[in-house]
């Protein structure tokens, strides 16, 4: 008979709400335009925005749940998960910034600060020592990268390198060329350079005590 190692069973939790979620959230965002929108490009509503939340949502809300479940346990697989979701926002914001960050990239990175907050302070469970004397710079580093994100670094029509918030008008592409661009390279250097500082603080802090 196979047996699911107890360490792994959080895991499964997690996947599974988050693939559920992201299933209906994709079938929503897929099929719901193709009924009620004539533009044949509705459906990668599902694709780009509602199966990527979902799948994002069901996996911070099983985090969560598993960590209220954990009686005791360290939550090392539950802050595995909350740091893939954080990189995979990153990286969901870089993707977008092709168009200029919207909203649905700044939503997402809000939320894993959330869920981040939560986990640390409100969740009444064991969190590794590390994790514990570090919870500031972690959730420093997000607010860091979620900045970043709001102000993103730009291109201007003259090739000088500015930053702009990330609603400003002239990243509308919608009835004109824009006149700023984000600057991927740029970004996503700004990113790397976040993540490393954030894991460098942590590493120098635990090697001084």
């Amino acid at each position: 008979m196979l047996r699911v190692h107890p360490q792994s069973r959080p895991a499964h939790r997690i996947g599974a709400t988050a693939l559920i979620a992201g299933g209906v959230a994709f079938a929503i965002g897929f099929v719901g335009p193709a009924l009620f929108s004539s533009s044949n490009l509705g459906p990668l509503l599902g694709i780009f925005v509602t199966g990527p939340l979902g799948l994002l949502v069901g996996a911070l809300v099983g985090i969560l749940v598993s960590a209220g479940d954990s009686a005791g346990r360290a939550l090392n697989v539950e802050l595995r998960w909350l740091l893939g979701a954080w990189l995979a926002t990153l990286l969901y914001t870089l993707g977008s910034s092709v168009v200029g960050i919207g909203l649905v990239a700044i939503g997402a990175q809000v939320a894993v600060i959330i869920c981040a907050a939560v986990l640390f302070y409100l969740v009444p469970a064991t969190l590794p020592e590390w994790v514990a004397s570090n919870r500031p710079i972690l959730l420093l580093g997000g607010l860091s990268a979620l900045l970043t994100s709001v102000f993103p670094p730009v291109e201007q029509a003259s090739g000088r390198a500015t930053f702009a918030h990330f609603l400003d008008l002239r990243f509308d592409a919608s009835t004109h060329v824009p006149s700023y661009t984000v600057d991927q390279t740029l970004l996503f250097l700004m990113f790397v350079v976040i993540v490393s500082a954030a894991a460098l603080i942590v590493v120098v802090g635990e090697k001084s005590r």
